[in-house]
């Protein structure tokens, strides 16, 4: 009786989702892609961004950035996130959102060495914590999508000392919606 009732909930919510009329829906876009040329150009990192929007004024995502140049080569940040959005248009103005920074890191130990390839002994060090961070996004044509993002972030699991107890994240971003 209990495998009963439970399919026909979930048939029901099935056929429910898809039961509503495409016409009532709105066409606003659904999800934006964003990656900040400015760090790319640079060559320190490929900083990029996936957000999904979930209604109007909120949305939900994830920002990654790896590194590639001299000092960030060895730096990987994940960073899921939801957005609230406070401006008069759709998913776009200012807005505030919480992050969990997930970091990835890799030092070397303080020794000489003669070439590239002998660095001596290294450990990998995997980080998380929670972060604020403050923004704007505007949108041309429905299509190209602009943003500039700064936050914050306290790191609390696996935290190695007190110069390295606070990361952030940054994007003066481009991209499209979809």
């Amino acid at each position: 009786m209990k495998r009963f009732l439970l399919s026909m909930m979930i048939l029901s919510s099935i056929f429910g989702a898809f039961a509503q009329n495409p016409e009532e829906l709105p066409n606003y876009r659904k999800s934006d892609i964003l990656i900040d040329p400015f760090w790319l150009i640079g060559g320190l990192a490929l900083n990029a961004s996936y957000e999904r929007l979930i209604s109007e004024d909120s949305g939900v995502g994830a920002n990654a950035i790896f590194g590639f140049g001299d000092n960030l080569e060895d730096f990987t940040q994940i960073s899921p996130f939801y957005r609230a959005y406070f401006g008069s248009k759709y998913a776009s103005g200012f807005y505030v959102e919480g992050f969990v920074p997930i970091t990835i890191s890799r030092e070397y130990d303080n020794v000489f060495w003669t070439d590239e390839s002998n660095r001596g002994k290294s450990a990998v060090y995997t980080t998380g914590g929670l972060g604020f961070g403050l923004g704007g996004k505007w949108v041309a044509k429905k299509k190209f999508v602009f943003e500039l993002n700064l936050g914050i972030a306290r790191k609390f699991i696996g935290d190695r000392g007190p110069g390295d107890a606070v990361t952030g994240k940054g994007m003066i971003g481009v991209g499209f919606a979809f």
